[in-house]
């Protein structure tokens, strides 16, 4: 009888150990099985760009890569071969990730190899650190106003350069280099032709920047625009892709060229003084235009903030003259004609802004890798519906540029500045219209 209970208890006890470790067999293979899907998870992310160091640079090391051309998403065209239209296999695993285990992929998804140990403390204080601005940089670009007979002729020699335009010639249907080389003048400064020139030509400035100082690009942290230029910045920072982002320039800038020649409209960059009345200069050329020409609606407003006392007032035809014969009874210091055929960030661009709507809601907007400015509240990107409305009302509102450079570069007392660059053409005074 004793043996027998022994022998009952010993079967129990094993019976018990058989089931035990079947619970723990089936909750391994659970989590096996739990990071099997994350780890899929990382590596379609990883996969979708194959060819685009942005993507694991970024989510290895929060720093751009030294190519802008190599750097854009999969989706920009000209940043691979312009031949090459074959999808990746995304079942299959990256050759530099083959034969690593699933918590191997999964650490070097979030966190640099160069960091040591995993521990999680220790990656969320290396995450709160802040660069050092003397090791980080800032990227301008240009707006319309920019452009003259003989751009870009400097950056041919420049690799990927020849590339930018050729791409750019079966978008836009013309040949913008030869119009950027040797113009006329005229042709050049119509709108229609003009966003494209200064936008491709920031975007060839790039790859100078990039061949000659090729940090600049690594440790660029963030980047700004003028109207136009925020297109380009948006196409570095890896937010839209080349061929989509020079769609849109180009829609946008046909609907303006279109708006400008229903209203004759134009701008005057002016300077004024710590007293200038700009509100009140504005409001009395609007009275004078209803009083003299009989106009129903005048539109007389400020269009750009530039900086300290610099405006850029927009308006119609009629306006501007009285502002250049009266200016200096209001406090203006300095008035000069913007080379540009429109009154661009008023209200008389109302049509203009509804074709970029349209525009921006045919192109695939990702957050940008990087901090991009708007022209509308200086806020700086943080997803794509928000991009499509700034970028919309971009059109008809002012572009607060003095705004958006004290959000960019304000910094605690005895803080060094980052190194900035303006990529592209810059114009002193004007800087730009649209």
């Amino acid at each position: 009888m004793h043996r027998g209970h022994q022998k009952k208890q010993d079967g129990c006890a094993h019976g018990h150990v058989n089931v035990s470790t079947k619970k723990l067999k089936k909750k391994e293979e659970e989590e096996e099985g739990n990071q099997l899907k994350m780890a899929s998870s990382v590596l379609r992310r990883l996969s979708k760009a194959p060819c685009c160091p942005m993507v694991s640079s970024f989510l290895n090391c929060p720093r751009l890569p030294t190519s802008l051309l190599t750097a854009l998403p999969s989706r920009c065209k000209f940043s691979q071969d312009s031949n090459d239209t074959t999808t990746e296999d995304t079942s299959k695993l990256p050759l530099n990730l083959e034969g690593k285990t699933i918590q191997e992929l999964l650490d070097d998804a979030v966190t640099d190899k160069s960091e040591g140990p995993k521990e999680k403390d220790l990656t969320e204080q290396k995450r709160r650190t802040r660069k050092d601005p003397r090791k980080s940089t800032i990227l301008l670009f240009p707006g319309q106003g920019a452009q003259f007979v003989g751009m870009a002729r400097s950056l041919l020699d420049y690799p990927h350069v020849e590339d930018i335009f050729t791409r750019a010639k079966d978008i836009l249907g013309y040949d913008i280099l030869q119009l950027c080389l040797n113009g006329p003048q005229e042709e050049l400064n119509k709108t229609v032709h003009c966003q494209p020139a200064v936008f491709l030509t920031s975007l060839a400035a790039v790859e100078r920047l990039r061949e000659d100082n090729p940090m600049a690009v690594e440790t660029c942290v963030a980047a700004a625009g003028f109207s136009v230029g925020e297109y380009a910045a948006l196409v570095f920072s890896g937010a839209l892709s080349f061929e989509e982002a020079l769609y849109v320039v180009k829609e946008r800038a046909a609907a303006m060229q279109r708006a400008s020649e229903e209203a004759p409209s134009g701008l005057l960059s002016v300077m004024g003084r710590p007293q200038t009345k700009f509100p009140q200069l504005c409001h009395d050329a609007r009275i004078y235009c209803r009083e003299v020409h009989h106009m129903e609606d005048p539109v007389c407003s400020i269009a750009n903030y530039l900086y300290p006392q610099a405006r850029v007032i927009g308006g119609n035809k009629e306006c501007l003259p009285y502002i250049r014969k009266n200016g200096k009874k209001y406090g203006l210091a300095r008035m000069k004609p913007v080379p540009v055929s429109g009154a661009f960030h008023t209200s008389l661009m109302q049509s203009a802004q509804d074709a970029t709507h349209k525009a921006l809601r045919e192109v695939d907007i990702e957050v940008p890798v990087i901090n991009v400015h708007s022209n509308v509240d200086a806020s700086s990107y943080q997803n794509p519906h928000q991009m499509r409305r700034l970028l919309t009302q971009q059109v008809t509102s002012p572009v607060r540029w003095e705004q958006l450079m004290h959000v960019l570069y304000e910094h605690p007392q005895g803080q060094e500045f980052p190194d900035t660059f303006e990529v592209g053409n810059w114009v002193p005074f004007c800087c730009g219209a649209t």
